[in-house]
């Protein structure tokens, strides 16, 4: 009895598995990588001081900021902010900042510290300034010195 065209296929195809399951393994060539030990993560609350950040980078608390944003067209009811100075609302001084020290306690929040010698009306002295992001960055809480923090939102450039 002659066998039809499937079954030599399938005789076929069973070979080759049989010649394939039997035949010694190919060579392999093993290249090994350097392995990097992980990056340790501490779970405490990183500071760095960094100083006042290049002139092309401004950090996140840069630009102009008011009590309630309907107070933002109104200069003597704004906080304006940069890495080199801080303008008070009106009569309350200005600054020019020593230093800025950024943490990051969690997630998107950030903290700012910074330190400023400033010229008001009454006085003349440094001042530690106190600048806290939560999840948002429309909004912060902002102290001077020993101050009560007050909560200030940022105003839409002109």
């Amino acid at each position: 009895m002659k066998p039809t065209a499937s079954q030599g296929w399938a005789l076929g195809t069973f070979a080759l598995a049989v010649l394939i399951a039997c035949s010694p393994p190919a060579a392999t060539t093993v290249v090994e990588q350097p392995v990097t030990p992980p990056v340790q993560r501490s779970s405490s609350i990183s500071s760095v001081p960094i100083g006042p950040p290049p002139a092309n980078i401004d950090p996140g608390f840069a630009g102009t900021w008011a009590s309630i944003e309907t107070d933002c067209g109104d200069p003597a009811k704004t906080v304006a902010l940069s890495p080199k100075s801080i303008s008070l609302k009106q009569g309350d001084g200005d600054c020019a900042v020593k230093s800025i020290e950024e943490e990051h306690p969690s997630g998107r929040s950030m903290s700012y510290t910074i330190v400023a010698s400033c010229v008001a009306s009454d006085r003349t002295g440094e001042d530690t300034f106190r600048i806290n992001f939560g999840p948002s960055d429309t909004a912060v809480q902002f102290q001077q010195n020993a101050r009560e923090p007050v909560r200030l939102v940022r105003c839409p450039n002109p």
